[in-house]
């Protein structure tokens, strides 16, 4: 029994985004009744940048219908139709202001050819057949002349002026449409001339079904992490906000959708390495492939086709791209209006004829067989207009040696790479299409669309400091759930998106680093407060309402400690003093002992105590003639790697120090270096 076809509606309600591409989720609104036989259900206006053998059809548990299967149909545009209001509106804003642009060159090309004449009232050798003119009569001319072009400039003068004006304000309409474009919907931009693809669900026979899913995925698509942290009460209290920057070019827009993340890859190889193993022994056949060559004779099944077609079929002829007639029109078009005057006959007539073939002819054809081009000794010479025939001379087109055209190029044996594992892109070339006929060929033109949004998403560079979910996702992916709903435009821009929002208490605490500056800066240590990692961003820093700064945050998991800069604190300062002195030592006074006391002093203006990390170093060596020793340190120090950081280093030192409120603190430590008397430290002795 043949399956009744019922046009039914669709909304998209979920979208899973992951580090490239997206799974969208159309929810199909089913009739309530349907018939008793088999139905076949079409959702019309799927994008047609979706992945035709990505389309999946889920139906609810208990449904007394079984699916049957799912297939993707590529509608194309009506004849006819026209683009969206929004790209009209900027093609009408474009050409105007170029239509202005051109009379305004125009009219000051004019006018400086008419600035640059001169007027001369002198008698011409023309006028000596008019004796009677006399300088009166020739200087009143010349005058009237003068004024002519006085008026003539004045005239253009006043439409220069208008022109100005109008090339300001078709400027600001071409902004403004520019902006109403970035800002529009699809549909509003793409209008009914975007081929779209119809998804068929075909279903049994049997009772009713509540709903219908269906997924499909696109490839154009992006995110990135982005974080805010709002401190408030001086830095006691905090809301930690987790957003996410979507960019997306699928060609339809996701419209109140329910959105979640994921740092997987939306296409994973998961197949097995085949190992090449080594044996010793006799050859062995090589494994079976799944390729065929074309059977011999093939070109003998169209026999019967090109003698009742015969004159509907094109010449045979080289299939490969042959530039020459594609040219030819292209000049024929070019000069028909010189060809019209010199009464060359009428051209356009060829070119008609000639355009059609050329072009289908020049397409490029990935992994067709291409005939080699002939030499330049056997390239036809160019036509000349002095014999008959049309333009005066015989015109041939893609004729070898002695006017006979080549035989048919050789079809090259072509060992399909992995590219032609996808079946959706293989197509089966017709009767017409000579050199091709009854072979499979890739449609390549298909993925060019999909191919150009995905250049455009991968082409997109984040704000500062973010970063690709694939660099920091780490060993394991992770999905977070965006919490309500939100729209994204299929525009290619960056859309922020809140995820999630979680209270914290943060832990205000100051570091500096005397050594390197005299700066002591604020950061805000708190723990991890979602369930699930969050991924190397950057991160909006706001204290009291107010934007302090954006400061980079790596990769921190579950339940693990980060550190939020928030820039100088200008209320706490630090000096660092450094006092040496040389000596000998030794049993004969044959080593120099330099002796290094370093004094770092904290004030502080605030009005709290606050709790500062000094980091410091001691210099290391590897040269056993040297000896470095830490002789004292006063708060006790800790020893300091940085490996934190992912960059450790040798000699670090810590001391963590209370400064009460509007008081001082100092840190005091100090070190020798011993060696021999007869060598000398790099750039002095006395190193601070």
């Amino acid at each position: 029994m043949r399956a009744v076809n019922l046009p039914c509606e669709s909304v998209i309600t979920h979208v899973n985004v992951y580090a490239r591409g997206a799974l969208v989720t159309r929810r199909v609104t089913v009739p309530a009744a349907l018939p008793a036989g088999p139905v076949a259900l079409t959702v019309d206006g799927v994008t047609g940048l979706a992945e035709p053998a990505g389309v999946r059809a889920v139906m609810p548990d208990g449904c007394d219908r079984a699916l049957i299967a799912v297939r993707a149909v590529t509608a194309v545009p009506a004849p006819g139709a026209t683009k969206g209001e929004a790209t009209v509106r900027l093609r009408d804003a474009e050409r105007r202001l170029r239509d202005v642009t051109r009379e305004q060159n125009h009219l000051r090309e004019l006018r400086g050819h008419l600035e640059r004449l001169r007027l001369d009232p002198a008698l011409r050798a023309r006028d000596t057949a008019r004796p009677h003119r006399d300088a009166a009569s020739r200087a009143a001319d010349a005058l009237a002349a003068d004024a002519l072009l006085d008026r003539l400039l004045a005239r253009l003068d006043v439409r220069d002026a208008d022109l100005d004006a109008a090339e300001d304000d078709a400027r600001r309409a071409l902004s403004a449409a520019s902006l109403a474009v970035a800002q529009a919907d699809t549909a509003a931009r793409e209008g009914a001339q975007r081929p779209t693809l119809s998804l068929v669900v075909e279903l049994s026979d049997g009772g009713s079904v509540p709903f219908l899913d269906v997924t499909y995925a696109v490839t154009a698509a992006r995110w990135w992490p982005v974080y805010a942290l709002r401190l408030r009460d001086g830095g006691r209290r905090a809301t930690w906000i987790a957003e996410a920057l979507v960019a997306q070019r699928s060609g339809e827009d996701w419209r109140d959708a329910a959105l979640s993340l994921s740092t997987a890859d939306l296409l994973v190889d998961a197949r097995l390495p085949e190992l090449a193993s080594l044996r010793f022994g006799r050859a062995q056949a090589p494994a079976p492939r799944g390729y065929r060559e074309a059977p011999a004779g093939l070109d003998e099944m169209f026999r019967g086709y090109d003698r009742a077609f015969a004159d509907a079929a094109p010449p045979a002829r080289s299939e490969a791209p042959v530039m020459s007639d594609l040219l030819l029109a292209q000049s024929l078009a070019a000069d028909e209006e010189v060809e019209a005057e010199a009464g060359y006959g009428a051209p356009q007539e060829l070119a008609r004829e000639v355009m059609p073939q050329a072009k289908r002819r020049a397409m490029p054809m990935q992994n067709a067989p291409r005939a080699a081009a002939p030499p330049l000794g056997s390239m036809p010479a160019p036509a000349s207009r002095g014999g008959g025939g049309l333009f005066g001379a015989s015109l041939s087109l893609d004729m070898g040696p002695g006017g006979a055209p080549p035989p048919p190029p050789e079809p090259l044996p072509v060992e399909p790479a992995d590219a032609w594992l996808d079946y959706d892109a293989l197509g089966l070339a017709d009767a017409t299409e000579h050199g091709l006929r009854g072979r499979l060929h890739r449609r390549d033109d298909d993925d060019r669309g999909r191919r150009a949004a995905l250049d455009a998403i991968e082409s997109l560079e984040g704000p500062l400091h973010t970063r690709d979910p694939r660099v920091s996702r780490g060993l394991f992916d992770h999905r977070y759930e965006v919490g309500g709903r939100a729209d994204v435009r299929s525009d290619g821009q960056l859309h922020r998106v809140p995820v999630a929002t979680a209270e914290a208490e943060p832990t205000l605490r100051w570091r500096t680093t005397p050594a390197e500056g005299a700066e002591v800066f604020r950061e805000a240590e708190l723990r991890n407060p979602f369930d699930a990692p969050l991924l190397a961003g950057p991160v909006d820093v706001f204290l009291d309402g107010a934007a302090l700064t954006v400061s980079p945050m790596d990769r921190i998991d579950r339940g693990g400690t980060m550190h939020v800069g928030m820039g100088v604190d200008p209320r706490l300062r630090v000096a660092r003093n450094v006092r040496a002195r040389e000596e000998t030592a030794g049993l004969l006074g044959g080593d120099t002992v330099v002796h290094h006391e370093v004094a770092i002093e904290l004030t502080s203006s605030l009005s709290q105590s606050a709790l500062i990390e000094v980091l410091d170093r001691v210099p290391v060596t590897d040269d056993r003639a040297v000896e470095i020793t830490l002789v004292r340190s006063a708060p006790e120090h800790e020893r300091y790697t940085q490996s934190e950081r992912g960059s450790a280093v040798r000699g670090g030192l810590r001391w963590r120090v209370i400064v009460p409120a509007g008081a001082r603190q100092s840190v005091e430590f100090a070190y020798r270096v011993t060696f021999a008397s007869k060598h000398e430290l790099v750039g002095g002795n006395r190193r601070g």
